[in-house]
């Protein structure tokens, strides 16, 4: 018998979608761990969840619990899960980041964008250099210019699956604030990529001034999930810019192949957002 578990393993033995179990183990809902960036569990952490859910435990409760390597159940204490064989990245604060985060380097970060756009792109800078400016096709904004960041799970203290990126721009350093470049009459995108989900988030740069170093910005865990459906997912988030009222952000979170219509909706809702103003 297999010590390894599959998504399509675990999906039969529950009689659930293979997306649905894909986005528990994203949601934190199954003790699960990527390889190579696939997402396998362990067959004795998957029936000690089993039989603890069934006896009505709380799926994220005995999820934490497991891997953490503690459990309290009278079978004895439960090993932690194999590591993945990356070493685990480190965010932009220098700390280290959670084991199943999965992060990529600038320039894939950009590659990913610009690839996910395809026929769209007309002309790009080199992709080592951060922010990136594009000249798109119609229907899209005929000039961007990027900041993208990697979208992580932070280890605690946020509610299970969030996923966050942390505005530094280049240049700015720790105890400095800074604003993203709003100049030679280019759209700015600010944008967040889920490498395990492989999902893309956009919010409303307008509304990001003045930020302080490693500033947090934060996306539900439902709103990923829903992304990975293969929709455009929209979430609202109560916002105070700095100097100003309080105002309501809508942001937009889906896979590579919508990122094209995420982007005209996202001008979209940023314009109506101004003209309002």
């Amino acid at each position: 018998m297999d010590d390894i578990l599959t998504i399509r393993d675990v999906a039969t033995r529950l009689k659930l979608g293979e997306r649905t179990v894909t986005a528990m183990l994203a949601d934190g809902e199954l003790p699960g761990f990527k390889l190579r960036g696939q997402w396998r569990l362990r067959r004795d952490h998957f029936e000690h969840w089993l039989a603890s859910v069934a006896a009505g435990a709380n799926v994220q409760a005995i999820t934490s619990e497991i891997m953490g390597g503690i459990s309290q159940s009278p079978h004895g204490a439960i090993p932690p899960a194999p590591v993945p064989d990356e070493l685990p990245g480190q965010d932009d604060t220098g700390q280290a980041m959670n084991l199943l985060t999965e992060r990529v380097p600038q320039a894939e970060l950009h590659r990913r964008f610009i690839r996910a756009l395809g026929a769209g792109v007309r002309s790009h800078t080199d992709l080592e250099h951060k922010p990136l400016e594009a000249d798109l096709a119609t229907p899209l904004p005929s000039r961007v210019r990027l900041y993208i960041f990697n979208a992580t799970r932070p280890p605690g203290g946020r509610p299970v699956g969030e996923h966050k990126v942390q505005l530094i721009v280049p240049g700015q350093k720790r105890g400095q604030r800074a604003s993203f470049d709003q100049t030679g009459g280019r759209i700015v995108l600010l944008a967040g990529y889920a490498a395990e989900e492989d999902v893309f988030v956009l919010w409303d740069a307008g509304l990001y001034t003045d930020f302080a170093w490693s500033r947090n910005v934060q996306v539900k865990a439902t709103t990923i999930i829903e992304a990975t459906a293969g929709k455009i997912a929209e979430q609202e988030r109560r916002l105070r810019p700095a100097g100003g009222d309080a105002v309501t952000e809508t942001l937009l979170a889906c896979p590579p192949a919508r990122l094209a219509d995420a982007l005209v909706r996202r001008v979209e809702i940023t314009r109506d957002r101004m003209a309002r103003a």
